[in-house]
């Protein structure tokens, strides 16, 4: 599951980058090259059945955190919007589902990430 959802999270992350360049300022690219990082060093430790974490996953981890925290209350303000002013473009529509399916996926992520890493432990 952890697998196929980092994936799913890679593909979320380049979609989410080339639908949304135009409007993506510095804070958007930076946070989705860390969601790439962060998908990267879990299927890695995946492949090479690493327990724990470095103290580079922890601070990528936090701040991919951070990052869908931002995403998903961006999507909620922009859904906010649209009902204010009654107005629903496509366009309006995608990025609001997108960002809530991109910050859920990464939210799921990492608790399964942790999830895995602490059952390695006890183990």
């Amino acid at each position: 599951m952890l697998i196929t959802l980092s994936y799913f999270n890679l593909l979320l992350s380049v979609v989410y980058f080339l639908s949304y360049l135009q409007n993506g300022g510095s804070l958007i690219i930076a946070g989705l090259i860390l969601v790439i990082i962060f998908n990267w060093l879990t299927l890695r430790s995946l492949e090479k059945q690493q327990q724990g974490w470095s103290a580079l996953r922890w601070f990528i981890a936090v701040l991919t955190l951070f990052f869908g925290a931002y995403i998903g209350y961006s999507a909620i303000l922009v859904l906010k919007d649209s009902f204010a002013h009654d107005y629903y473009p496509a366009e309006t529509i995608r990025l609001i589902v997108s960002g809530l399916i991109f910050s859920s996926s990464i939210f799921f992520q990492l608790i399964l990430s942790f999830h895995k890493k602490t059952n390695k432990k006890t183990e």
